[in-house]
């Protein structure tokens, strides 16, 4: 069961580990893993600091299972910075990207019941203070 108390999060977050590479200015960071994705962001861990928060950046991550490389890119902002982890809010995906991030969370989402109700409450993906 999810608790939510004090959890201003709008997306059901889903463990999930695959290939990452994050682009943040000058920077480079590749991780072999994620600690959890949702529609509207993602947390990473990163080895030392990663950017900090309020930096644009690009990330892709490389789905695995289908015979051609499939992957998720993204458009985002370093939400929160701390050592060894760093959490992005997406501000853009494109469509074929958006399709395969729902894919993946329905995948692996605990009620994916919940998290289609989800999608239908929140078509795209909504920014905060917006």
């Amino acid at each position: 069961m999810e608790h939510r108390t004090n959890n201003r999060r709008e997306f059901i977050r889903v463990p999930f580990s695959t290939e990452i590479e994050i682009k943040a200015g000058s920077s480079v960071i590749r991780t072999g893993f994620a600690a959890n994705i949702s529609m509207n962001g993602i947390r990473v861990p990163v080895p030392g600091t990663g950017p900090p928060a309020g930096t644009a950046c690009n990330l892709s991550l490389k789905l695995s299972g289908a015979t051609v490389p499939v992957y998720i890119r993204a458009s985002g902002t370093i939400s929160r910075s701390e050592p060894g982890s760093v959490a992005i809010e997406f501000t853009a995906l494109d469509p074929d990207s958006y399709i395969h991030l729902r894919q993946l969370i329905l995948n692996n989402a605990d009620d994916a019941a919940k998290a289609e109700q989800e999608f239908d409450d929140h078509w795209g993906i909504k920014r905060h203070g917006s």
